[in-house]
């Protein structure tokens, strides 16, 4: 088992990263462990006795609406931690998680979590910047939620996505924004018929980019 740890580690930069000043002690107390979709799975509310990184895969950060739709918080890949807010505070889990791939993670207890915590000063420099980080991206979000119609989310998403090349499906689109599936169909349309947008199979791709940045300021 510890062979599987460090050939894991040496095949990833971010885990090198992270676990390069972690003492000998914990390291020898890591857990490597895989998922098939959908098996990696915490619901919000309920408390957990382990932290884990994400070493392949990735991880879906979610809650559940008024309206009953699991709302995406955020995309959790490569490096990113699992429950470490839960660990440090003792609380239950304020969101929930679910892999949507096939994810490889490294698993610790809690209680040693924090001993690691305590004795490596440069992991928790990276762990106050993993969180400050993850601050930055909720409250990002927080405020297209609240403060946003549906419309206007899914252009803002459609017009982040475009700049950073990303692919982009209904499917996550629908991931991203709080609403059902027929409105979004609505807000497709609505964008197809403006001549911003087309849909090709399955994947959404922005056609007048500029005239998008414009009715979204048009919204606002």
């Amino acid at each position: 088992m510890r062979n599987d740890i460090f050939a894991l580690v040496d095949q990833t930069p971010q885990l090198q990263q992270l676990l390069r000043t972690c003492p000998l002690h914990i390291i020898n107390e890591f857990e490597v462990e895989q998922f098939a979709v959908g098996d990696f799975q915490f619901l919000q509310g309920n408390k957990y006795d382990n932290t884990y990184i994400v070493a392949a895969g990735k991880v879906k950060i979610y809650l559940m609406s008024a309206g009953g739709k699991a709302v995406a918080l955020d995309i959790y890949e490569q490096g990113a931690f699992v429950g470490e807010q839960e660990a440090l505070l003792d609380k239950p889990y304020s969101a929930s998680v679910v892999n949507l791939t096939p994810v490889t993670v490294l698993k610790i207890s809690n209680d040693l979590f924090k001993v690691w915590l305590k004795e490596d000063q440069h992991f928790s420099q990276e762990l106050i910047y993993n969180l400050s980080m993850q601050i930055f991206t909720l409250t990002n979000r927080t405020e297209r939620y609240s403060l946003h119609s549906a419309l206007d989310q899914a252009i803002s998403y459609l017009i982040w996505a475009t700049q950073r090349n990303q692919v982009m499906t209904r499917a996550n689109l629908l991931d991203e924004i709080d609403t059902s599936s027929r409105n979004l169909n609505r807000i497709l349309k609505q964008l197809r018929d403006l001549n911003v947008i087309t849909i090709r199979k399955s994947q959404i791709v922005v056609t007048d980019l500029p005239q998008l940045i414009t009715i979204l300021r048009n919204e606002g």
